[in-house]
Parts: structure tokens; sequence; C-alpha cells
């Protein structure tokens, strides 16, 4: 976990000293997203491939360059022996994205991007008998947009790498990992 909490030290530093810029030049994004969550090691022993849906905000910077805050709601089916099996699994976090912009025929632009963040990841169980858990997570992204005027069509791929705390009493606390791909629409405020 101590990964974790140097990469939000180190995105939080790298926000700090960026060049000063006015805020005529900084623009807010809206992206709306759905995709699917697919759990990859331990993490698919109790749970199965769901749907994702959620919403970021951007604020560019630059155009090459994002602060994102994201929040993301997975609603799971878990695999323990209980009598309600549902769980809402919501992720929250903040990071950077790290971009081109290239120019294509037709006043389009094509815009791939990496981006490195942090936050947590709660499990919110319906089974009485387990426990909520709320515990620190990470994410690498890949993705591009495809931009035209105000209006980007929008593709990413996350890597989730999180702490997993059990939900049942004496399970030992692990470092787990899923798989994120979403497509969205981002409007760009201007």
């Amino acid at each position: 976990m101590r990964r974790i909490t140097y990469v939000a030290a180190g995105l939080l530093a790298a926000v700090a000293v960026l060049p000063a810029q006015t805020v005529d030049t900084r623009k807010v994004e809206l992206r709306p997203f759905v995709g699917a969550s697919i759990p990859t090691g331990d993490q698919r022993d109790l749970y199965g491939e769901e749907p994702l849906i959620g919403l970021q905000a951007a604020l560019e910077l630059r155009p090459t360059l994002h602060v994102v805050g994201a929040f993301g709601w997975v609603p799971a089916t878990a695999k323990f022996m209980t009598t309600d099996d549902k769980v809402n699994v919501f992720q929250y976090d903040v990071g950077l994205e790290l971009g081109l912009v290239r120019p294509m025929p037709g006043a389009w632009e094509f815009r791939p991007f990496v981006g490195l963040g942090a936050g947590a990841r709660t499990y919110l169980f319906a089974a009485d008998q387990l426990n909520d858990k709320t515990c620190l997570a990470g994410y690498g992204a890949l993705g591009s947009e495809f931009q035209l005027g105000r209006t980007a069509f929008r593709f990413e791929a996350r890597d989730n790498v999180f702490c997993y705390r059990s939900p049942i009493v004496g399970v030992e606390s692990k470092t787990r990992n899923d798989v994120s791909l979403a497509l969205g629409i981002a409007y760009h405020f201007r």
C-alpha cells in the first residue's frame, strides 16, 4: 500500500509544480462512460465480469495534460455462500493524463493518452453476514479520444490495483487487480 501512497503524493507534487497558467486557458470536460469490469487473478474467484458505469470530470491544463477525477460503479455478484450475493462496488480516484494531439482529416483530432492515479474502492454487500469494506486503489490507463469540435468519442483501458479486505472476519487483506474497459463521450466546455 506504500506504493499507492507514493503514487498519490507524486501526482499531487506534479500538479503543484506545473507552470502557472491563466484561468482562461483551462478547460473543463465531462466524460460519462459505460463498460466492463474484468477481474483477474485471485479476484476472479470472488467476482465475475460485470458492467461498469461512471463519470469523469477533467481539467485541461494544456491540450496534452489533464487532471482527472473519476467515479465508477459496478453492480456485481459476489461468489460467497450467502443469502444475497449482490454487491455494489464503487471506485473514486484522481489522476493525471498525458497525451498527444494529432490532426486528422475533416477537422477531427486523434488524442491518445496514458494516465496514472490513486483513490479508493468501496464494497457494499447486500448480505447481512458480510461486512462492507473500503481500501486504497490505484490505476494505470491507456486510451484515446477522437475529437470533433467540443465532443469526443473516448476509449479507455485501466489496470486497477487495490488492497482487498475480505468481508469475512479473519481473512487477511491482499493486493488484487482487475481490468476495466470503457467507452464514453467527452464534452469539452470552452
